[in-house]
């Protein structure tokens, strides 16, 4: 049964993978433990067990278009329990939003922008025209922005022309729990890679886009260095990523395929790791603000371990201003970048922690 001494708040996500996202995960699991939640989902994915088990949360599937029968359940199930009054309401993104609006056409939602769906500018974000339509048509009506930069918040502001009397909630991408400089063995006894060795880490997606091919072969020429690739893949780039290794015949690269239950799992990962590689190709706005939108940057900081990013303003700002690692504005100069964070590794790595604890670690938030 649910806490009746906790207010009740509805929160809407729809073709989103839940698991992918820590932020979400933070934001929702913290909020369940001051309020009951109804977490209503359409097309979601990854439901983590954390989500699943918590007896102050209680998932609402909604399946197939929202019609007038849905409708109607939904509102006999609010005289069922007694005309369910939500003390407010958490929108995560478009999709979300308007799976919010055609539930409770009257509500005023937060909205939890976890990315910028511009009107001419969302490379590989899912924003068709009619979820655009109904977006824009009743985005003046939200009680409140959730963003994770103020760089980002310029942007939608702009695009959207929110109204300046809409307050922003600023939330960068977070981690959950303190740093740590803890080093594991993890890759290296599932690999076995020799402790003569350095390992490099690309989390995240390994597509054109993050120019995966390229990075590979500049770490083809760092003989005491290991690349592993770990992340979701373009079934057709992967290809491409084998074909090059082989043709290559590049031994310092391993692509890690194995499927982790939990998105701790990846801890050990990270931890068996040295440099964190966070390449994001100029093809869009929402890579080119990345900087504290980026989980794989909030993660390599967690543990200590220094980034190479592409040189923007935001990821300067994130990653060389807090001198955690180095920004290059091109791939040639990958070894120059790791020459550099080896000589001034101890530093960068404890600066990295510093950083994680002071601007990602979630819990700075909680009473904010």
């Amino acid at each position: 049964m649910e806490n009746k001494q906790k207010a009740l708040i509805a929160i809407y996500i729809s073709n989103y993978t839940i698991g992918n996202s820590p932020s979400l995960l933070n934001l929702i699991c913290l909020l369940s433990k001051h309020y009951n939640i109804h977490l209503f989902i359409k097309n979601v994915g990854l439901i983590s067990s954390e989500i699943q088990n918590n007896k102050n949360i209680k998932i609402i599937r909604i399946d197939g278009r929202i019609n007038a029968h849905i409708i109607i359940s939904i509102f006999l199930n609010r005289i069922k329990f007694k005309r369910i009054k939500y003390d407010f309401h958490v929108a995560v993104d478009p999709h979300g939003f308007v799976l919010c609006k055609e539930l409770f056409s009257d509500t005023k939602p937060f909205y939890y922008s976890l990315e910028l769906y511009l009107k001419n500018d969302h490379f590989g974000l899912d924003y068709d025209e009619l979820t655009e339509k109904k977006e824009r048509e009743n985005i003046s009506s939200i009680k409140g922005l959730i963003i994770q930069s103020e760089e980002k918040e310029g942007y939608f502001r702009v695009d959207y022309a929110l109204s300046k009397n809409i307050p922003t909630y600023i939330l960068p991408v977070t981690c959950h729990g303190p740093g740590s400089n803890e080093k594991s063995n993890y890759l290296r006894d599932l690999y076995k890679i020799s402790k003569d060795n350095k390992i490099a880490l690309h989390l995240g997606g390994i597509a054109e886009w993050f120019s995966c091919i390229e990075i590979c072969d500049e770490f083809s020429k760092l003989d005491d260095w290991i690349l592993i690739f770990h992340g979701y893949s373009n079934k057709e780039y992967i290809k491409k990523l084998n074909r090059f290794i082989k043709k290559k015949d590049i031994k310092n690269v391993i692509i890690n395929e194995i499927t982790y239950d939990s998105i701790n799992e990846l801890d050990k990962i990270v931890q068996s790791s040295d440099i964190g590689i966070a390449w994001y190709n100029d093809i869009s706005i929402g890579f080119r603000t990345v900087g504290r939108s980026s989980g794989k940057i909030a993660t390599y900081l967690k543990f200590g371990l220094p980034v190479i990013s592409t040189r923007y303003a935001s990821t300067v700002d994130a990653i060389e201003n807090t001198n955690c690692g180095i920004c290059i504005s091109d791939l040639r100069s990958m070894e120059n970048a790791v020459e550099y964070i080896c000589k001034n590794y101890q530093l960068l790595s404890q600066n990295a922690i510093s950083e994680y604890e002071k601007s990602y670690r979630f819990e700075q938030y909680e009473k904010k």
